[in-house]
C-alpha cells in the first residue's frame, strides 16, 4: 500500500534502517527559529502505526526522533512504559546523536529496566513498568527512538494521539495511523485536531491518518487550562470488543453502563448470618440515613483499601463475601460490599465510576469509553438527599463529597445501563481559612503569640490528614504558615468536626524574636504574620485564559497588643478592592494600646479569557501590598 510505502521511505529517514553514524539532517541548526522559541525541546517527526489484528491483538510502532535543546528538557527523552497483562513492549532501540548530527551512543532492549514494584496500597496487580534514562554528557543532543508494544488478551481502547505532551516542546511533524479491517467499528474524539482523518482502502484494511505540523512550544502559566486542552488529542476506541475473555459493545455511556452493570451484576450477595448481623447493627436507626451512616461506619471500622487489578479485575469488583471474609478489597469491591449491605437492610443503592482528580470534572457527552473514569464510588438515592459516599477512606466524612470527586460527572450503574449524573459541589464561600490571633509584641520587637486556624469544607479536606501527622511535622506545617523568621511553634491542640461540611480547628501557640523591625526609635509591625504574597504572575502577556479551580475565603482577625512606651505614628488605610474575580477588604483599628487587624479575600472560581489578565494582576498586586503593610510605632 502507499501508505507502508510512505512509512518505509519515513523510517529510513529516522534512520531506523540505516546505521549511519553521522546525520546532517538531525543537525540542530536546521530546526526553525519559530519552533525554538520557549522550547526546551523540538518533536522533529514521530510516527505512531497502531495495526488492529482482531479483538484480542493489536501492534503499536513507534519512531520518535526528538532534540533536547538545554538541560530542562532532559526529562523529555527518559522513557517510561507502564505495561500488563494486556500490553508488552517487545522491542526497543534509542540512538543519541549531537548538535551537529553525529551518533555517540546507543541503548537496546536489554538496557531497559523493569519493576514490577507497587505501593503499599497495592495487594496484586499485573503492571510492569519499562524504563530508561537517557544520561548524556551534552546538549543539544537528538534521541531517536523506535520500538514496539504487542495489544494482547483484549482491546478496550487503542493507543491515543498526544504528540504536544509537555509544555515547551514545539512539533515539525507527527503522524498518527490506524489500520482496521473495513467491517471493524469504532469510535473517536479530537482536539486540536482535523475531525476528519485522511483515509486508504487496501484490500478491505482501511488506515486512517492524522497529522499535525509546525506547532509553536506551549509555554507554562501558573493558572491556565491542562495542558490536554491546549495541545493535540486524539482519543480512539472500538465499538465491539472482547477484553480478558469478556465480550462487549460500547456506542454511549448507557451501553458502557450495562457492560459495566454485567460484571458487577450478582456480585453483591452475603451470607445469612452476615445478613443477620448487619440487620442487627441497624435495628435502633430511625430513618434510613441513619442506617446509611451506620453502615458506612462499620465498612470504615472492619475493612481496609488496597489495590487488586489482575485483568478483568480492574473494572470488576471481587465478590462482597470475600470482601466480608478477608476485610480488604480496592474500590470497587469496598463500594459493592456497602451496596451488599445496604440491599440487607432495604435500602436501594447504585455502583458508580468516576474520575478522581481534582482538575479533570467532565466526561465528553459524545464519546464513552473507560479511560474517562479510575475510582468507583456508591450513590445512595434517598427521599430527600442523594449521598454520594467514598467507601475507600473511612477519614472522609458521612455526606461530605471530598475535593476530588466533588462537581464531577459520574456514570451510575443501573439495570437500564449507565448514567451520567453530576456530583454537589460547595459554593466558594464555604471553603475558609481563617486565623484568629493575639499576639503580644515587646519592646525588642519579639512577640509571643496564640492562634486559632480554621479549615472548612474543601480548606479542610487539603489539611485533613493534619490530625494523623507526628508532632514534628504538625510543627513543619504551621511554622510554614508563618511569615516570620525563627519561629517556635509551642502546645498544638487540633480537633475534627467530621460532618457534611467539615472542619478543622487547631489552637497553638509561638513565639519569635524578630516579629517587629527596629530602626532608630522606631518600630516597624507586620499587620498579618499568617499571609504572603502572591508570586508567579507576570506583568506580561497573557498566551492562555485564567482558570481558578477551587475558589475560597482567607478570612484573619489579629489582635496585635503594642509595647509600652511607644505611640503610634502610622497604620495602614483601609482598604476595599473589588473584581470580577473576587474582592478583599483590609481595616486597622487601634483600640487603647492593641491594633486590631481584620483582613478577607474572597476569591473566585472559574475562568476567564486572556484580555483579563492585566485586571487580575492588579486585583492580586494590591492584595499583596495590603499584606505587606506595616503598623510604625515610635518610641515616646
Amino acid at each position: 500500500m502507499k501508505i507502508f510505502r510512505l512509512l518505509i521511505i519515513s523510517l529510513i529517514a529516522t534512520g531506523s534502517l540505516c546505521a549511519a553514524d553521522f546525520r546532517p539532517h538531525l543537525a540542530v541548526s536546521l530546526i526553525p527559529d519559530s519552533l525554538k522559541k520557549n522550547a526546551y525541546g523540538v518533536v522533529r517527526s514521530a510516527t505512531t502505526m497502531y495495526e488492529y489484528k482482531s479483538e484480542s491483538f493489536g501492534v503499536q510502532t513507534e519512531s520518535l526522533t526528538l532534540t533536547v535543546l538545554d538541560k530542562k528538557g532532559k526529562k523529555m527523552t527518559d522513557f517510561h512504559y507502564q505495561g500488563d497483562k494486556f500490553r508488552e513492549l517487545k522491542s526497543f532501540s534509542v540512538k543519541l546523536f549531537d548538535a551537529n548530527g553525529t551518533f555517540f551512543r546507543k541503548f537496546g532492549m536489554s538496557d531497559i529496566k523493569t519493576t514490577e514494584w507497587t505501593d503499599s496500597y497495592t495487594l496484586a496487580d499485573d503492571v510492569k513498568h519499562y524504563f530508561l534514562s537517557c544520561e548524556t554528557p551534552t546538549f543539544p543532543f537528538t534521541a531517536v527512538f523506535e520500538y514496539v508494544i504487542h495489544w494482547k488478551n483484549g482491546i478496550l481502547i487503542f493507543p491515543s494521539f498526544f504528540p504536544q505532551d509537555n509544555y515547551h516542546l514545539s512539533i515539525e511533524k507527527a503522524v498518527y495511523y490506524i489500520i482496521l479491517p473495513e467491517k471493524v467499528e469504532y469510535k473517536y474524539k479530537c482536539f486540536n485536531l482535523p475531525e476528519n482523518p485522511l483515509k486508504t482502502n487496501k484490500k478491505g484494511l482501511i488506515s486512517s491518518e492524522w497529522k499535525v505540523e509546525n506547532l509553536k512550544a506551549i509555554e507554562s502559566e501558573i493558572l491556565s487550562p491542562n495542558l490536554q486542552n491546549l495541545a493535540p488529542l486524539l482519543y480512539i476506541r472500538p465499538v465491539h470488543f472482547s477484553f480478558d475473555n469478556v465480550k462487549g459493545t460500547v456506542s454511549d455511556w448507557q451501553t458502557l453502563g450495562l457492560w459495566e452493570y454485567g460484571l458487577v451484576q450478582g456480585r453483591d450477595l452475603l451470607s445469612d448470618a452476615t445478613k443477620v448481623k448487619i440487620k442487627e447493627l441497624t435495628r435502633d436507626a430511625k430513618t434510613d440515613r441513619e442506617k446509611v451512616k451506620i453502615l458506612y461506619d462499620y465498612l470504615g471500622e472492619r475493612t481496609r483499601y488496597v489495590s487488586i487489578q489482575l485483568g478483568i479485575g480492574g473494572f470488576q469488583p471481587i465478590l462482597a463475601s470475600e470482601v466480608c471474609k478477608t476485610g480488604f478489597g480496592d474500590c470497587k469491591a469496598l463500594s459493592n460490599y456497602l451496596k451488599a449491605m445496604l440491599t440487607a437492610v432495604g435500602i436501594n443503592s447504585y455502583f458508580a465510576v468516576i474520575k478522581s482528580d481534582k482538575t479533570i470534572k467532565s466526561f465528553y457527552p459524545d464519546y464513552a469509553s473507560m479511560n474517562q473514569m479510575n475510582h468507583a464510588i456508591l450513590q445512595v438515592p434517598l427521599p430527600n438527599d442523594t449521598l454520594w459516599l467514598e467507601c475507600t477512606n473511612p477519614r472522609v466524612p458521612f455526606g461530605f463529597v471530598h475535593n476530588n470527586i466533588s462537581g464531577h460527572d459520574a456514570l451510575v450503574i443501573t439495570p437500564e445501563g449507565g448514567k451520567v449524573q453530576k456530583l454537589p459541589d460547595y459554593p466558594d464561600s464555604l471553603n475558609i481559612e481563617s486565623f484568629s490571633a493575639r499576639i503580644v509584641v515587646n519592646e525588642d520587637g519579639s512577640a509571643k503569640a496564640n492562634t486559632i486556624k480554621t479549615c472548612k469544607v474543601k480548606i479542610y479536606d487539603n489539611n485533613n490528614q493534619f490530625t494523623l501527622k507526628k508532632p514534628s511535622e504538625q510543627t513543619d506545617d504551621l511554622r510554614e504558615d508563618i511569615t516570620l523568621p525563627s519561629v517556635i511553634i509551642g502546645n498544638i491542640v487540633s480537633n475534627e468536626d467530621k460532618c457534611a461540611l467539615p472542619g478543622l480547628t487547631i489552637n497553638y501557640s509561638w513565639t519569635t524574636p524578630l516579629y517587629g523591625t527596629k530602626t532608630g526609635n522606631r518600630l516597624f509591625v507586620p499587620v498579618n504574620p499568617f499571609r504572603t504574597t502572591y508570586k508567579g504572575l507576570k506583568k506580561s502577556k497573557r498566551l492562555h485564559d485564567i482558570v481558578i479551580h477551587t475558589g475560597y475565603v482567607d478570612s484573619d482577625s489579629i489582635s496585635i497588643v503594642l509595647p509600652d512606651g511607644y505611640e503610634i505614628e502610622t497604620i495602614p488605610p483601609q482598604t476595599k478592592i473589588e473584581s470580577v474575580f473576587g474582592y478583599f477588604i483590609s481595616e486597622v483599628k487601634i483600640v487603647g494600646k492593641t491594633a486590631e487587624v481584620h483582613q478577607k479575600i474572597y476569591l473566585k472560581s472559574g475562568s476567564w479569557d486572556t484580555s483579563t489578565y492585566n485586571d487580575f494582576v492588579n486585583f492580586i498586586e494590591k492584595i499583596s501590598t495590603a499584606y505587606k503593610e506595616k503598623i510604625i510605632i515610635r518610641k515616646i
